[in-house]
């Protein structure tokens, strides 16, 4: 039987089918070249260990700069026409900055669909500090966009980012699950708006609103959510 094709524009932002063994790999090499990231800052070592450790690095990235690259362009020329393998599928997704699995710049960043909301978790190490012990806020503002842009998982069409209005109302702490819940506010033709919190326990950290805007023209709900276009009791007060 042959394996299912994948399309581009009907698989979920930041979700992938389960890995084939070559992703299964891919994710522990990430998983260990992260690992090496957190242990390098403030490493405290002596001048010779340091010059052992780089001269493994560095006998290592020889040995991958050997092999090749799975082309990109490919992989997604066949996903458009929904012609994907599951190798293309993970290829996309795995890939991901912060949400993707096969990468060292990922804590990984988990998103999923949850009803009408958007969650996500992650938990954010070393490499992601700004101030002393906190998530840097950059990176905060980065996992918000990947998690706003999945709202468009809600809608038909697919866009970019227009405007992301943060608002940092406590410190992020590092090595704690944070939360995320995102949902759409509103849809305006070309226009998805959408708002979202930060959760480090119960207290809530980061508020955000975005806009993202369709390349394909007008955002439309898909027929499941629906209900989304309908105002909320406290707007049918106020109007």
């Amino acid at each position: 039987m042959a394996d299912e094709m994948y399309n581009y524009f009907d698989m979920l932002i930041a979700e992938s089918p389960a890995p084939t063994a070559v992703s299964e790999r891919r994710r522990e090499l990430a998983g260990e070249l992260k690992a090496i990231s957190e242990q390098l800052i403030r490493l405290d070592a002596d001048e010779a260990a340091l010059a052992d450790y780089t001269a493994q690095a560095r006998a290592l990235r020889e040995r991958l700069e050997g092999h090749g690259h799975r082309s990109m362009r490919d992989i997604l020329g066949r996903l458009i026409v929904g012609k994907g393998s599951r190798q293309d599928a993970l290829d996309m997704a795995d890939f991901e900055i912060l949400t993707g699995q096969a990468t060292p710049l990922s804590p990984p960043l988990e998103l999923w669909l949850d009803g009408d909301t958007v969650r996500g978790r992650a938990t954010f190490g070393r490499l992601f500090m700004g101030p002393p012990g906190k998530v840097h806020g950059g990176v905060l503002s980065l996992a918000l966009d990947m998690l706003m842009a999945k709202c468009q998982d809600f809608v038909t069409g697919l866009g970019m980012t227009g405007t992301l209005n943060i608002r940092y109302m406590a410190p992020t702490p590092l090595n704690t699950e944070i939360r995320f819940e995102s949902r759409v506010a509103k849809v305006e033709g070309r226009k998805l708006l959408t708002e979202a919190k930060v959760f480090a326990g119960d207290t809530q950290t980061v508020s955000a609103t975005g806009v993202w805007i369709s390349s394909q023209g007008d955002y439309q709900l898909r027929d499941a959510y629906a209900h989304l276009a309908e105002p909320a009791d406290n707007d049918r007060e106020t109007a």
